[in-house]
C-alpha cells in the first residue's frame, strides 16, 4: 500500500466528507428529508467530488482513456463501500439515536470504514495503471 497515495487519497476523502455532510445537513435539518435519502443523495455528491479530486491529484499520474468510463467505475466502487459505510451507519445510529450530534457520530463512522473499501478498490480497479 502507498503511503503518499493513502493520505493524498484521506485528503480527497476529508473533502468529499465535508461536501457529504455539508448535503446531509441542508437535506436533513434545513429541508426535512427523510433521513436515510438525505444519506443517499448526500453520497452521491460526495462521489462525485472524491472521484474528481483523486483523478486530478490522488491518481494524476495515472492514464486516462475515457473519463465517463472511469467516474461509472469510481460510482460502482462508492457504491460497494457504500454498503459497509451505511451499515455501520445505521447501526451507529440505532445504538446511539439519532438526535442533534447521534446521527454525525454515525455519519463519520460509517464514511471511515467506506474509505477503506474505497481506497483498495480505486488503487487496484478504478485508477489501474
Amino acid at each position: 500500500m502507498n503511503k503518499v497515495k493513502l493520505v493524498k487519497f484521506a485528503l480527497v476523502g476529508g473533502i468529499g466528507f465535508i461536501a457529504d455532510t455539508t448535503i446531509f445537513i441542508l437535506l436533513y435539518q434545513l429541508i426535512g428529508i427523510d433521513i436515510l435519502q438525505a444519506r443517499v443523495l448526500a453520497f452521491v455528491v460526495a462521489a462525485t467530488t472524491t472521484w474528481c479530486g483523486n483523478r486530478c491529484f490522488t491518481f494524476s499520474n495515472r492514464p486516462l482513456k475515457n473519463r465517463f468510463a472511469q467516474w461509472i467505475k469510481f460510482v460502482t466502487v462508492a457504491c460497494i463501500s457504500a454498503l459497509p459505510n451505511f451499515l455501520v451507519f445505521k447501526l451507529v445510529a440505532n445504538q446511539i439515536g439519532s438526535y442533534f450530534l447521534g446521527v454525525y457520530i454515525a455519519l463519520a463512522i460509517g464514511v471511515l470504514v467506506g474509505m477503506m473499501s474505497n481506497y483498495l478498490l480505486s488503487e487496484r480497479w478504478v485508477f489501474a495503471e
